[in-house]
């Protein structure tokens, strides 16, 4: 009885294909100098802002004012600047928008220079009122102080759905600390 043979290829293709694909990340060399010498930082930050809001509920509908504070943490992500988030907003002002929200997302920051710019992609969550869950965009700009502090100020849109349908218009600043925490790479 006559035992069968692989035909060599079978055995060389995967061999040579793991060879090659390997190739770039061998050949790929970090650069410690320039534009990506950047430090992962981890971003505290706290602000006021205010917020207006039209809920839909069943067949009764809201809206109005209210006034917001914004606690969070943050940290950079790359070598862009840009962030994951996660912060705590309190609304008060007898309104609609009176509650406490959870909001995380992805913060891209453009810009290299003092005044830069960014856009907030991300979901917020009210777990008291509603309860209500949706996306969230926003953008605004950010002004470096020092290594360590900066200004921010911008515009945000919250959708939300769960107890019925409602949107947010919110206007948001604050003030960042900004603490480096190690490499970015």
């Amino acid at each position: 009885m006559k035992a069968l043979r692989r035909p060599s290829f079978l055995i060389r293709a995967p061999s040579l294909l793991l060879i090659l694909g390997a190739a770039p990340a061998v050949a790929a060399e970090y650069v410690d100098d320039g534009p990506y010498a950047h430090r992962r930082s981890l971003i505290l930050f706290a602000g006021p802002g205010a917020t207006y809001t039209e809920r839909i509920s069943g067949s009764a509908t809201a809206s109005g004012f209210a006034a917001q504070l914004d606690l969070g943490v943050g940290l950079t992500v790359g070598y862009d600047q840009d962030e994951v988030f996660l912060l705590v907003r309190g609304s008060s002002g007898g309104g609609p928008g009176e509650e406490l929200a959870l909001i995380g997302g992805y913060r891209s920051v453009f810009g290299s220079e003092s005044w830069q710019t960014f856009f907030d992609l991300g979901a917020s969550v009210r777990p008291i009122s509603g309860p209500w869950l949706g996306p969230r965009i926003g953008f605004g700009a950010r002004h470096t102080l020092s290594d360590h502090f900066a200004l921010y100020g911008g515009l945000g849109f919250t959708f939300g759905f769960g107890s019925g349908l409602r949107a947010d218009t919110e206007v948001f600043t604050g003030l960042q600390w900004i603490i480096p925490v190690g490499s970015a790479s």
